[in-house]
């Protein structure tokens, strides 16, 4: 990532992770959640937006696990709406995903798993946790899991188990 000081870092690590949550847009959750928004507008989305989708789940993915290093920098500088933003688009997601053919039939939860993966990450700070607690995720969870084939009694796929 290139920083707005013409700085080049690899947020794939720790030291690349602090210095861009230092020194770049703190809006960088809402930005790359209203690019997801964008591409998922569309009635079919095509291989490119799929990996685009994907790239931008992972690069959340990347800053919030390497954050982990550097908590406090985190708190001071990703806001409260960033992380409500991310939060409503990740509830949005489940929601969509409760109503997947595909999902109430299998339990494959392909189209998800990028997903599923920030919120390991996201959750291992104290904000967003909170904020889940506060919000419907977990209602929105639930449904999803009782949606599946069987009335949420049969097994989700093995990701989830």
């Amino acid at each position: 990532v290139v920083l707005p000081n013409g700085i080049r870092v690899d947020v794939r690590t720790p030291a690349g992770t602090a210095a861009f949550l230092k020194y770049s847009n703190v809006n960088y959750l809402s930005s790359k959640v209203g690019e997801m928004r964008k591409i998922q507008k569309k009635e079919k989305l095509n291989p490119h937006d799929k990996i685009m989708l994907a790239k931008l789940n992972y690069f959340i993915s990347t800053i919030a696990v390497n954050a982990c290093y550097c908590h406090n920098l985190f708190r001071e500088r990703v806001t409260e709406s960033e992380v409500r933003c991310w939060l409503e688009y990740t509830i949005e997601q489940v929601k969509r995903f409760t109503t997947s053919e595909t999902w109430i039939r299998t339990g494959d939860l392909k189209g998800l798993n990028e997903i599923i993966q920030c919120w390991a990450f996201m959750f291992a700070h104290a904000v967003p946790v909170a904020f889940a607690f506060e919000s419907d995720f977990f209602s929105a969870l639930a449904d999803m899991i009782k949606a599946r084939k069987g009335g949420g009694r049969a097994l989700p796929s093995q990701i989830i188990c």
